[in-house]
């Protein structure tokens, strides 16, 4: 795992100091080790967090015809050299065999490799630059470009630190965040700065770039063979168990992070280091049910204990490392629970992300079935019902007089008037009320948001069942530009850590998107096929263990005993210098927070404004 950078510009004489800047402000992501390589007209250079080959693995490496240097892990190295026969004296870190690989099987590289990588590759003579990110954008890489002038980076702050300008957050930005709850394709939260698109490689030459798709569709060829989940998931998870370092996992106490925890202790030669995040405030917590986890695998377990102050203490610092748009405070606990992994020397943490993407976990999907099962009979007493059963572990739902206010609005969003987008139509409803907090250009409508999106998904996503249209919409919304960088990457690489994420295994994935999704999940039970297998290896309490999202205090935590905490006091004082604040909007939400008799907790669309405005005073201060 490493922090990559790199700068072509043929008419700068301090590139070498430039680089050197890129590093040093990404220098958490790899303190092991910093090399560069530096020529008239460009410079490339590597932070590097050792791993695997930790002798031999130093970058980036060259040739005579290239310079190449990576952010990630590649699992099948070994297994290439073994294909082509390779001199594994010679071929001794993966990337060297992955200069190999690509100078001798250029059109078929990415398809070669399995990991979770950033990568670089400088052609030298033609002056050409290739940049590929993985399949699903585990690991980030950024871009600037200005001309014959050209730099990427791990990390925005690089790009920022060097370039003779400043970079506005985006208008752009924001809008996309009210409507999908982050920045899709190749936006970021900057004006300017671009992101590669997760299954994407840019090239760069004589001053234009290409973007292009190299991923295929996850779901265009099910069947209904047997399978075994446990079994998959096992051998993903062996895959990963790779590099010289001790691994470690996270442990919610859900099921994903149990089955992965369990698998993961029973391969390891030594005793596992297991982590967890416990709440003060009983209506985030999940401590029994890491306890249960943790009694029962006997692992050598932390927790670090949050409340709202060390939120809101946190909250700047977690977005200098995220760089994004939050639209909750779920990061923050996570970036602290990394600085924990990191002082018990673990540089390898294992988590269960990806999981309900590829199960069908998520709420989301089950209500989608049961609008379109409601659909068919809107007068029905009953159908609507199931509602109250998929969120039964919500006190809102069991509240008679609340629930006629939720059936009322499920009931406007049962018409499929968009048979690719119904899943996410309800969500997505909250655009107009979160976007009315931010003064945005009316060119910014939900319908010319969703025609951006369109590109990202697979071309034949008309074909697909209805399960599989909204996984492959969280697949290219939720899980590549929040789970995996601002909950996943960013949090852990901030205190020098390296997540991995079995759930993600490219075979693992492939294999369960050939599997139709009533067959992984029946009815409105999540992970019904996994938790059944689970009820094997586990205690039932625990396979049968509710789905609970995985929440943080909001906007109240920026608020002790309802006064002002220094985080609230700055976003008031910035009201008059961000134009894009709707100021009044914020002045009537902090007093509907600081009222003690308003009710105790904010709706989603006022916590998710709140949380986003936070957000931008932290993007002014990078």
């Amino acid at each position: 795992m490493c922090g990559i950078a790199g700068i072509i510009n043929p008419n700068q004489s301090d590139i070498g100091n430039d680089i050197s800047k890129m590093l040093k402000v990404t220098l958490h992501r790899g303190p092991d080790q910093q090399n560069v390589n530096i020529s008239d007209n460009y410079a490339f250079g590597v932070n590097r967090l050792s791993i695997e080959a930790i002798s031999s693995g130093h970058q980036p490496i060259e040739n005579d015809d290239y310079i190449i240097g990576f952010n990630g892990e590649i699992f099948n190295y070994k297994s290439l050299i073994e294909k082509f026969s390779l001199d594994k004296k010679k071929f001794n870190s993966e990337v060297k065999v992955l200069l190999w690989v690509f100078q001798n099987h250029k059109k078929n590289f990415v398809e070669l490799i399995d990991g979770q990588f950033a990568i670089f590759i400088f052609e030298k003579r033609m002056q050409k630059l290739y940049l590929f990110r993985d399949r699903f954008g585990i690991r980030p890489i950024f871009y600037h470009s200005d001309n014959q002038k050209f730099y990427f980076c791990s990390e925005m702050k690089g790009i920022i630190e060097v370039c003779k300008r400043s970079f506005k957050i985006s208008e752009k930005a924001i809008a996309q965040t009210c409507l999908f709850w982050t920045c899709i394709g190749e936006q970021t939260a900057f004006k300017d700065i671009l992101q590669i698109p997760p299954g994407h490689y840019l090239v760069w030459s004589n001053g234009k770039t290409q973007l292009s798709k190299y991923k295929k569709s996850f779901f265009n060829n099910q069947s209904q063979i047997h399978f075994s989940i446990i079994e998959r998931l096992d051998a993903a998870i062996s895959k990963q168990i790779h590099g010289e370092v001790k691994i470690g996992a996270y442990l919610s106490g859900g099921v994903d992070s149990v089955a992965l925890v369990k698998i993961l202790k029973d391969k390891l030669n030594y005793n596992l280091k297991t982590y967890s995040i416990k709440f003060t405030d009983d209506e985030y917590d999940e401590t029994q049910w890491q306890n249960e986890a943790v009694n029962l695998f006997k692992t050598e377990h932390k927790s670090i204990i949050v409340d709202s102050k060390l939120i809101s203490d946190n909250f700047y610092k977690t977005i200098w490392h995220s760089e994004s748009l939050l639209f909750r405070t779920a990061p923050v606990p996570l970036f602290l629970l990394s600085k924990v992994v990191k002082n018990d020397n673990i540089k390898v943490i294992m988590t269960g992300e990806g999981a309900d993407e590829i199960l069908l976990g998520y709420d989301l999907f089950f209500e989608s079935r049961i609008r379109r099962f409601w659909k068919k009979d809107p007068k029905s007493k009953f159908r609507f019902l199931l509602l109250k059963k998929l969120y039964s572990y919500l006190p809102q739902f069991k509240n008679s007089r609340y629930f006629e206010l939720i059936k009322d609005f499920y009931k406007t969003h049962l018409e499929i008037d968009n048979p690719i987008f119904y899943s996410h139509l309800v969500r997505w409803a909250q655009f107009k009320q979160v976007s009315s907090y931010f003064n945005l250009s009316k060119d910014y409508s939900p319908e010319s948001l969703l025609e951006e999106i369109l590109p990202l998904i697979c071309d034949n996503i008309s074909l697909v069942d209805f399960d599989e249209k909204a996984q492959i919409i969280e697949f290219e919304t939720l899980l590549s530009n929040y789970l995996l960088n601002s909950q996943g990457d960013r949090m852990t690489m901030a205190n020098s850590v390296e997540g991995r994420y079995p759930y993600l295994d490219n075979n693992f994935v492939d294999y369960m998107s050939k599997i139709n999704g009533r067959k992984k999940s029946v009815g409105v039970r999540t992970k019904s096929q996994f938790r059944k297998e689970l009820e094997k290896i586990l205690p039932k309490s625990i396979a049968n263990r509710p789905k609970i999202a995985y929440q943080a205090p909001e906007a109240r935590a920026f608020f002790y005993n309802n006064k002002f905490s220094k985080s609230a006091e700055e976003l008031a004082d910035n009201y008059d210098n961000i134009d894009l604040i709707n100021k009044n909007a914020f002045i009537s939400l902090e007093k509907k927070i600081v009222n003690e008799f308003s009710s105790k907790r904010l709706g989603f669309r006022e916590n998710m404004a709140y949380i986003m405005a936070q957000s931008i005073v932290g993007l002014n201060k990078i």
